[in-house]
This record gives C-alpha cells, structure tokens and sequence, in this order.
C-alpha cells in the first residue's frame, strides 16, 4: 500500500470511518479520529481502541476499506 493512499484517507475532512486489511488477514476499524496516530511520515501508523492499541507497519496493509 502506498503512504499516500494511506495519508489521504486519514486527512480526509471531514473525516470519514475506515478500516484497512493486513497481509496476515488483521483488520482495525478506525471509526472516529481518536482511533489513529501516526508520525508525519505514516510509515507506520498506530489503532487506538478501547482497550488494547496496535503498532501497524504501513507495507503490510493490503486494503483500505471505506465505511458508511
């Protein structure tokens, strides 16, 4: 997955739920802001849920998935 693809969707205002889909089959569920983290270069990128959180390398994303 390109950085860019990645930056886009997470910059998007407003902003808009989405999940992406990793090369081992994981998938997070970013639905509000507060869910994500990353440094500028969004070469990896953090999920924040409730109660757990993930470190995600952004070369093993396979998918971003746009939800409603």
């Amino acid at each position: 997955m390109k950085v860019e693809d990645i930056r886009n969707t997470v910059e998007r205002q407003p902003f808009r739920p989405f999940a992406v889909r990793l090369n081992n089959g994981m998938q997070y569920n970013f639905n509000e802001p507060r869910s994500f983290g990353a440094p500028k270069d969004y070469h990896m990128i953090f999920f924040f849920g409730e109660s757990k959180w993930a470190m995600i390398d952004t070369e093993s994303i396979v998918e971003i998935i746009e939800q409603q």
